[in-house]
């Protein structure tokens, strides 16, 4: 009786990665971040989406709610009855690239910023690799949207996409999403509601969660850390050493979970309170 040894999976894996090339898969949209106002010329964006793979891709466009939860994910709902988008689906040719119109149609009654998510999906394709392997490939490229109230939008106006906007890049396996740009909101607009020692899989972490009360995102980068404490020495942290807080996005309203190392002189025994600033 012959037996027939089969490879564990992360070996068959690599060797598929070997077979498709991750960036011969690559799809590009332009913009990566678009910011519309609710009437007028602003409340429209054209996308371009350039096909970079060896064939033809069928995409489908939409447009996704977007509210974060603590621990930075997201939870998306669809968005059809707030935006038009034209067209929904597409078949882009090797090497070509697909313009995509998007309209804001909820109304100009908005008083706050408003995120969401432009997603191009790329519906499943057989790949057949010198007629050896055939593979099922879904791929999504995430742009960030904002619908903000007019005369707020500042440089992120919309443009045509041919232009040297911001471009998100995809490959297999992963939802590339570029980061937002800034607005005017500021790190001492932050509200720092705990800071405390918690047990993770790392070891004891210093875990702050910060509040978002304004009326717009903040990127975190380029921040202080500053932790109080009555009879104590202040300890200041920097960029590099506020752990995964650092370049992520905190929308308007939202509340977020940050973990980082403990700093040196940080009793957890005592009560603390952070303030965050340039």
């Amino acid at each position: 009786m012959k037996i027939c040894k089969i490879a564990p999976l992360p070996i068959f894996f690599f060797f598929l990665s070997l077979l498709v090339p991750v960036q011969v898969l690559a799809f590009q949209m332009s913009p990566a971040v678009a910011t519309l106002e609710p009437s007028g010329i602003k409340s429209e964006q054209i996308y371009l989406l350039t096909n970079n793979s060896p064939g033809p891709a069928a995409i489908q466009f939409s447009v996704k709610t977007r509210q974060q939860r603590n621990d930075g994910s997201e939870v998306q709902n669809p968005a059809d009855q707030l935006f038009s988008v034209n067209p929904k689906q597409a078949v882009i040719p090797s090497g070509g690239t697909q313009k995509i119109r998007v309209r804001w149609l909820g109304g100009s009654n908005v008083h706050h910023e408003q995120a969401y998510r432009f997603i191009a999906r790329q519906l499943p394709i057989q790949l057949a690799p010198e007629g050896k392997i055939s593979l099922s490939v879904t791929m999504n490229i995430e742009g960030a949207l904002y619908i903000k109230p007019v005369g707020q939008t500042g440089s992120t106006s919309p443009a045509p996409a041919q232009n040297t906007a911001q471009k998100t890049q995809l490959v297999p396996g992963e939802s590339s999403v570029a980061q937002p740009d800034q607005t005017s909101t500021r790190p001492e607009m932050l509200q720092v509601k705990k800071v405390l020692v918690v047990n993770t899989p790392q070891g004891k972490q210093l875990a702050l969660t910060v509040t978002n009360p304004a009326r717009e995102h903040i990127i975190l980068d380029n921040i202080r850390v500053q932790l109080s404490s009555a009879g104590r020495t202040p300890i200041t942290l920097s960029d590099g050493q506020t752990g995964n807080m650092l370049k992520q996005n905190l929308l308007a309203g939202s509340t977020r979970n940050f973990i980082m190392p403990v700093p040196a002189g940080f009793d957890p025994q005592q009560q603390w309170q952070g303030r965050i600033s340039r």
